[in-house]
């Protein structure tokens, strides 16, 4: 989350006795997630200084929360909901259409679908590595994810394992629709055996790009390596998610034999992001 944006905390969190109070500490508190990490730490001291800042007294605080434990739970439920939310790169998305739009002859023939698909892949694997490896806001939720199954069960611990699952679904879902329109647009479909459903190839590219984020944190020289391809073109300077997200998108899909390239250039040249839904067309290509 950019530093000067107010966290825009869930409904549910911003309803109720003290709901103001209980708005204003967790605003403070996400942002300091948001600029330094959960590392930034949470002890009862910290609490303390942002209900301070902002200016609540202790005994307002008490009574939302009675234990420290439920201010952190409630803490913790915020940041599952929201990372994922903002991790979805919007503008990255909107991009790719713009960038499509500009290679419309390119989708007529084989070879430049698969010019396109190839560039697609590499700048957006790319970009997609540098937001994961630094952001505060994926660190704070990937060390959630793991930290929170060592915590004993609670109805807080429940709670904040059913947020991240609820966030990562609904980033699941808004990928799927995503990666289902631009493989139609470039004439690629998923291969029989997935039975038309993109979330295994969503999960499956996410967990390159997040697993490579991790790694980059320890071994950066290998993750920043840079190879070329056998029998590709002149900027053959492939980076290692590239690499390894096209390695993935290699065993998920394949061309598609019944692709009408005049229709998918009519639909871009039409605006971004208008190729048809599932509902729309079932075959989903």
């Amino acid at each position: 989350m950019p530093a000067g944006d107010a966290p825009v905390l869930s409904h549910a969190r911003s309803s109720g006795p003290h709901a103001e109070e209980r708005t204003r500490i967790l605003s403070l508190a996400i942002r300091r997630v948001g600029a330094s990490g959960l590392d930034v730490g949470f002890e009862q001291a910290t609490l303390d200084e942002i209900v301070r800042e902002a200016q609540i007294s202790s005994r307002v605080a008490t009574r939302i929360w009675p234990h420290h434990d439920d201010f952190l739970y409630d803490l913790f439920t915020e940041i599952a909901q929201q990372t994922r939310r903002d991790l979805t790169d919007t503008e990255t998305l909107v991009a790719t259409w713009g960038f499509l739009g500009s290679r419309l002859d390119d989708l007529r023939t084989p070879e430049g679908r698969r010019g396109i698909m190839l560039d697609v892949v590499r700048t957006a694997a790319e970009q997609n590595l540098e937001e994961v490896t630094t952001s505060a806001a994926w660190r704070s939720y990937a060390s959630l994810s793991l930290t929170i199954l060592s915590r004993p069960e609670s109805s807080g611990r429940s709670a904040v394992l059913h947020a991240l699952r609820d966030s990562e679904v609904a980033f699941i879902d808004t990928m799927e629709m995503f990666y289902r329109n631009i493989m139609a647009t470039v004439g690629y479909r998923l291969k029989e055996e997935f039975h038309n459903d993109y979330h295994p190839f969503v999960v499956a590219t996410a967990a390159v790009v997040e697993g490579l984020g991790i790694s980059r944190t320890t071994v950066p020289e290998v993750v920043d390596s840079h190879f070329s391809r056998s029998g590709e073109g002149d900027d053959n300077s492939w980076s290692l998610v590239s690499l390894a997200f096209v390695g993935v998108l290699e065993a998920f899909v394949e061309f598609d034999p019944d692709y009408e390239p005049e229709e998918a250039i009519s639909r871009l040249s039409g605006g971004v992001d208008v190729t048809p839904s599932p509902a729309e067309n079932p075959q989903g290509y």
